[in-house]
């Protein structure tokens, strides 16, 4: 058998392993449908030909199939509860574990996969044990890689959800049990590999450097992009993302390595020419694999990834599709179990788009329009089809999966792919520039935001843009994997027309003369130039400038955030919210893009919905002064907020009744609470002693309230200061223990604003509340979103991020 002949062979019987594998995966384990794969592609090999070698092939190949089906049999996961799983369900137990990844930090908690060792038994001794856990904490204390931990808690099961086997997804990682919020001390460190520990700073090094360099979301969206950590989007951008099909270009898997690495290759091939662009894309596809931790899920994505580049390399797709071929089957081979992985049918269906379809789309586009005298008359021209043909490949080679497995289309997802691929190239590129120079020379942190900012922005732009679009994803209830069979039966009979139909050449565009220009250089020249001034018109123009004082009660969740600006240009923060995340993006909404000063941070009380999110901004913001309540708090939270303000080295002042802050332009700040011994009878109670301020400027004032409840409005009334206001933020987020009739008599104001959560559990706002305040307009956070109080000393301004209900 020639060359050529033992590679189609080999991926043959390559194809007929994948085949039953998936027949096995797909039907439950079905026998029949393992029979019916076989006599399929044995059926389908006699009618290509009766030719002696090929019957031979099909007589191997069908028993590979029963083999494939077996071997994904024998790995399932057990029924039965094994190693510490078997504990979950039956009470409090104490375990020695070694957290084991990155942990995954969220808006108000955070997970940790972790590792078993031992398990605390009667008698007092320790027994040897295995098993993985995923833990749920509160974001404080942090814990890192190589942890040991002993902690003490109930183990649950994971559930069963309708819309997604959680169980499932978890048992493929080799987790058996939850723990949501239970005791935990750290008992030593460095307990892990050393060179994981190594990786895992480094990325931490690099995550830092973005987070100084950009705001909120770009920060997220770029460490999203050249560290997989998607966890870090705010959850409005991850549900566009989703809406619009653009989420696997924040994810860790074979499709976003395989587009990257086939938009690298196509960029650089333009600049230095196909060969040496492709061994630069391997390289850079190795690196971003160890970069990202080398886990079995990344290493499989950078495989799929690298034969995207060495199939363009080779520009024999036919041996590709083989190689291709032969690579799953020595994943499932090894882990028959991945091929239930969506991540995976996502990488491998991604993968074979960009290396049968691409290729077929970009001659045909070539061959139409490479001969006529247009505006693809240059360079560029091949680099811009090839970029189209890469991003609907992947699109149409995963719609089905995604349809499957998540019950929705996104119908906008081709033209919020072809508009953000690119630009994905380029925030890849721009935040590894922006993210090592920042690590290196963190005074320089201001003008790598100027490198990096500009192509994430644009991402986050198209996203929100699609992602508002009418019908931008349709709901598809009922899809079955027969509709999957059949819809890639279609695409791969159009492939097979588009192939064969293919032009036999493809012209090029006319070269230029010599010492010529190309002929798109004076329309591009110009439209770059009014691209560019556009953009720095925008910024000039929409970035937040203060011709008066404001103040915007930040949309944070069931907390308190206000923002605060001057005429001067002072920025001051009051209160921090629930969640760094959630708090960063806000300032983000209201901030310039190159801004990272705050002039005064001040904490009312320390509880974790108003102190959380100040953590984050003494990490990522430089501050002045910071003022805080007199009062103190043996809580995780309070120690790292000790911790962050020793480090941050600002001036640290505690504030009480009578004193003031001049802000410039002559708007002041008076602390109207708590008294200098604090409320009587109530000392240690935070709400109570918690700082309320008022904010004036010429004839208008806002009072901030905190959480301060029915004996600090007594305290306050007592006091003999003034507490009439203009706007009033409402008490304790509306709770019925403050704003009394009489308190409100007293503010008399003319605007009430309540910062809560949406849905929240306490039932904020109460009823008694609202009709207290009856009679005065009231904004909200849950339904407003943002709401900016803007005055000159006259008038008042309200404006908000949505309509209210």
């Amino acid at each position: 058998m020639a060359p050529d002949g033992r590679v189609v062979a080999a991926g043959y019987l390559a194809f007929a392993w994948l085949l039953g594998i998936a027949a096995a995966a797909f039907s439950g384990g079905n026998a029949w449908a393992t029979v019916a794969a076989a006599s399929l592609l044995a059926a389908c090999t006699v009618a290509f030909s009766i030719q002696r070698q090929v019957l031979l092939l099909a007589l191997v190949a069908v028993p590979i199939v029963f083999v494939a089906g077996w071997r994904f049999e024998a790995t399932e996961p057990p029924n039965l509860p094994s190693g510490i799983a078997q504990y979950n369900e039956r009470g409090p137990v104490r375990l020695r574990t070694i957290v084991r990844e990155e942990p995954d930090e969220r808006s108000a908690a955070t997970q940790y996969r972790l590792s078993v060792r031992e398990l605390l038994v009667e008698g007092g001794s320790w027994l040897p044990i295995e098993g993985n856990v995923l833990l749920t904490a509160a974001p404080f204390p942090r814990y890192d890689y190589g942890d040991l931990l002993e902690i003490e808690g109930e183990l649950q099961d994971p559930p069963e959800l309708p819309e997604f086997d959680y169980r499932s997804y978890l048992q493929r990682q080799g987790i058996g049990s939850l723990l949501y919020y239970p005791e935990v001390r750290r008992l030593a460190g460095d307990q892990g590999s050393a060179l994981r520990s190594a990786l895992t700073d480094f990325r931490a090094r690099l995550d830092d450097a973005l987070s100084d360099v950009l705001p909120e979301p770009e920060a997220a969206l770029a460490s999203g992009v050249l560290l997989g950590k998607r966890s870090a989007l705010p959850p409005d951008l991850r549900q566009d993302m989703d809406s619009t099909g653009t989420s696997h270009l924040t994810a860790v898997s074979g499709q976003n390595i395989s587009l990257l690495a086939a938009l690298l290759m196509t960029a650089l091939a333009w600049v230095i020419g196909r060969r040496p662009a492709g061994v630069l894309a391997l390289a850079a596809v190795a690196s971003y694999a160890i970069l990202v931790g080398a886990q079995p899920s990344v290493l499989r994505a950078a495989i799929m990834g690298s034969l995207v580049i060495l199939a363009n390399l080779s520009g024999r797709q036919r041996a590709s599709g083989q190689s291709l071929m032969l690579a799953g089957a020595a994943m499932t081979a090894f882990d028959p179990q991945i091929a239930k992985d969506v991540s995976f049918q996502l990488s491998f269906a991604a993968t074979l788009g960009l290396m049968t379809l691409a290729p077929a789309l970009k001659d045909h586009a070539e061959a139409r329009i490479g001969s006529r005298a247009t505006l693809f008359e240059f360079r560029l021209q091949r680099t811009i089809v090839e970029f189209g043909a890469i991003t609907i490949s992947a699109i149409a080679f995963t719609l089905p999966i995604s349809a499957l497995n998540f019950e929705r289309v996104s119908l906008i997802a081709p033209l919020a792919n072809l508009l953000a691929a690119p630009a994905f190239l380029f925030v890849a590129i721009t935040a590894a520039l922006a993210a090592a120079g920042g690590a290196i020379i963190p005074g320089l942190a201001p003008y790598f935001v100027w490198l990096a900012w500009p192509p994430a922005a644009y991402m986050i732009g198209v996203v929100r843009f699609c992602a508002n679009l009418p019908f931008a994803s349709v709901s598809l209830e009922g899809v079955g994997t027969i509709h999957a069979i059949a819809y890639f039966a279609v695409l791969g009979a159009a492939v097979w027309l588009l192939m064969r139909a293919r032009p036999d050449t493809v012209q090029r565009p006319r070269p230029l003369p010599s010492g010529g220009a190309p002929r798109f250089l004076p329309a591009a020249g110009v439209a770059v130039v009014l691209a560019l001034g556009s953009v720095v018109s925008m910024l000039l123009v929409t970035s937040p400038t203060q011709a008066k004082l404001s103040v915007t009660f930040l949309d944070v969740g069931q907390g308190d955030a206000v923002l605060v600006r001057t005429a001067e240009g002072h920025s001051l923060l009051i209160d921090g919210g629930p969640s760094g995340e959630a708090l960063i993006t806000a300032l983000g909404r209201h901030l310039p893009f190159d801004g990272r000063k705050l002039n005064l941070v001040a904490l009312s009380h320390p509880q974790a919905d108003h102190l959380t999110g100040l953590l984050t901004v003494l990490e990522r913001y430089e501050v002045d002064d910071i003022l805080a309540s007199p009062l103190s708090s043996d809580s995780a939270v309070f120690a790292a907020w000790q911790d962050a303000v020793r480090d941050e080295q600002a001036r640290y002042n505690e504030g009480t009744e009578g004193q003031r802050i001049l802000l410039g332009g002559g708007a002041i700040i008076e602390i109207m609470h708590p008294p200098p011994g604090l409320v009587p009878g109530r000392e240690d109670d935070p709400n109570e002693n918690a700082l309320v301020l008022r904010l004036t400027l010429g004839q208008v004032s806002i009072l901030l309230t905190s959480d301060i409840g029915e004996e600090a409005e007594l305290a306050l009334d007592d006091s003999g200061a003034s507490l009439r206001a203009t706007v009033l933020q409402v008490p304790h987020h509306g709770s019925r223990h403050g704003s009394t009739s009489a308190f409100l008599r007293e503010v008399s104001p003319q605007v009430a604003v309540i910062s809560v959560g949406a849905e929240n559990p306490f039932g904020h706002p109460s009823p008694e509340t609202l009709e207290r305040v009856q009679g005065v307009p009231i904004f909200r956070t849950d339904h407003h979103g943002d709401i900016t109080i803007s005055t000159n000393g006259r008038r008042v301004w309200i404006k908000t991020q949505r309509e209210g209900r």
